[in-house]
């Protein structure tokens, strides 16, 4: 965020930014985030040029509140995993949860990432939440060894390895830009629990 976002207190403000957002969101699934105007934006939700640039001041930092609401059900949905790991039977079927959990968040935002794959793109700056959305990742798949695998089975690299492939695939599925994964759901999500489960093991 920057310094000069505040978010807002007032219901009638917040019902102002959730328009906005909303109406951006919409309007990535059509666009590029830098073809996309303000104007359009403001348009698609019924409001002002004026009453978007009060609320946020720039196009970058109404995608950055996006991106922050797509990161916080992300962590939601890591941590639940995490919690319910003891009910799961074993290393291959949490994987294959996370995988299908993975994929489901990233087409219901996948506008906003691709958005923000934009930025990344003009800048090579990965953004903060994009690292503690790694590193969460990463600290489940240690679960997953510690909880599922033998003793003295795993290593952080593994780890690390199984997190990277995880949400690299789901992502460039998603992208449409990986032809060759199973077109079936549940094919594509053994694959790919396969593939992760077999990292967690190095």
């Amino acid at each position: 965020m920057t310094p000069t976002y505040k978010s807002p207190l007032q219901s009638r403000s917040l019902n102002t930014e959730q328009k906005f957002l909303e109406a951006m969101s919409e309007c990535l699934k059509h666009k590029s985030f830098g073809h996309l105007t303000i104007d359009e934006i403001a348009s698609c939700a019924g409001m002002t040029r004026s009453a978007f640039l009060k609320r946020f001041g720039t196009k970058k930092q109404a995608l950055l509140i996006l991106y922050d609401l797509y990161c916080t059900k992300v962590l939601q949905a890591l941590t639940a995993v995490a919690n319910d790991m003891t009910n799961i039977r074993d290393a291959y079927q949490a994987c294959y949860r996370i995988s299908v959990d993975a994929e489901m968040l990233l087409k219901a935002d996948f506008s906003v990432n691709r958005a923000m794959h934009e930025l990344f793109m003009e800048t090579l700056e990965v953004h903060p939440q994009t690292k503690v959305l790694f590193k969460q990742c990463c600290e489940l798949m240690k679960h997953i060894q510690r909880v599922h695998l033998p003793p003295d089975t795993g290593t952080d690299v593994g780890a690390y390895a199984g997190a990277q492939l995880m949400f690299s695939i789901n992502y460039n599925h998603v992208l449409q830009a990986m032809p060759g994964l199973p077109r079936d759901p549940q094919t594509r999500h053994q694959m790919i629990a396969t593939l992760v489960h077999d990292a967690l093991k190095f």
